[in-house]
């Protein structure tokens, strides 16, 4: 085999290699020990497998300037940060080499190995944050390139508290941040009631699609303002200037699991430039200074408790 020369040395173990049109490497897997020095530390990738829920070799990935850009590792390693060292098994890098993000466990879930497996296995993480002092099973984190923490992503069965914009807040899934450390988005875990140009809305999601920290479903302008948020307990009533008037509320479907089970879907809105507008529709986009608006319950139709979705 062709020893293959990288910016991090020569490579003798390896298979599956592709290359960028530069000549270097896009991606290989590791089939022999290979130490990699990092802005971070000295990381090893993945070159055998093991009993930890991985049964498959994983490749490792470059930018066309030759520097790491995603590696899985053979063993937990410790990744300098300004929070301290942090345990990850997978690593990622802004194209320059600094930190992008990392992963404190990196399993293979399958029929044999699942996400409950992963769970078990998963750490308390402490993280001094300026919303306050995090403690969780997160799934990754995201960095900026100072350094600084981006977003956290955390297991389904967490829930932290932080402070916000809107207050102190239970919140799960994930929470991000602008580069100032103010809170950027959150997930809030149950309904809570927050300012909007609108009014009070009862924020929540009850069904979040996000799955990364960075994507959440209350989101704030870096001056503390709410700039969208779902809910699945308010409605809103919009007037114009003739009279007319239209009401937006949640809606709901049919269960997966039983077409005697409604499940609620959130109210969407937006507030782009002066405006209000609702389920991401340009057609139902409203102006402040043209309408107005008023917040009222949302009343969820009765479902029948025997055929609730478990």
């Amino acid at each position: 085999m062709e020893v293959l020369k990288t910016k991090y040395g020569e490579i003798s173990g390896y298979q599956d290699l592709e290359k960028h049109a530069s000549g270097n490497p896009a991606s290989l897997i590791f089939t022999e020990r290979f130490e990699i020095e990092t802005p971070v530390g000295v990381v090893v990738p993945q070159y055998s497998v093991d009993d930890h829920g991985r049964k498959i070799l994983k490749p490792v990935y470059f930018y066309d300037n030759g520097n790491l850009r995603k590696a899985p590792l053979q063993d937990a390693a410790y990744i300098e940060t300004k929070y301290g060292k942090l345990s990850a098994e997978l690593v990622m890098f802004y194209k320059d080499g600094l930190l992008k993000k990392l992963f404190p466990l990196n399993g293979k879930l399958s029929g044999y190995w699942g996400e409950k497996d992963e769970y078990t296995l998963s750490e308390n993480l402490e993280l001094k944050l300026p919303c306050g002092t995090i403690r969780a099973k997160v799934i990754n984190i995201t960095f900026f390139k100072n350094g600084d923490i981006k977003s956290i992503t955390l297991w389904p069965q967490e829930a932290i508290e932080v402070k916000t914009p809107a207050g102190i807040m239970r919140v799960r899934v994930g929470i991000s941040f602008y580069e100032d450390g103010s809170v950027k988005s959150v997930e809030p875990a149950e309904p809570y009631a927050v300012d909007t140009k609108l009014g009070k809305i009862l924020a929540y999601d009850n069904d979040p699609e996000g799955i990364m920290g960075d994507i959440n479903s209350l989101t704030f302008d870096s001056e503390g303002n709410v700039t969208s948020l779902s809910t699945t307990y308010s409605s809103i009533t919009v007037k114009n200037a003739s009279g007319e008037q239209v009401v937006y509320s949640p809606s709901e479907k049919e269960s997966l699991c039983s077409e005697n089970v409604a499940i609620t879907v959130p109210l969407q809105i937006d507030f782009p430039n002066g405006k209000v507008r609702f389920n991401n529709s340009a057609s139902d986009e409203y102006d402040f200074s043209e309408c107005s608006f008023e917040v009222i319950k949302y009343e969820k139709k009765a479902t029948d408790p025997r055929y609730e979705c478990r």
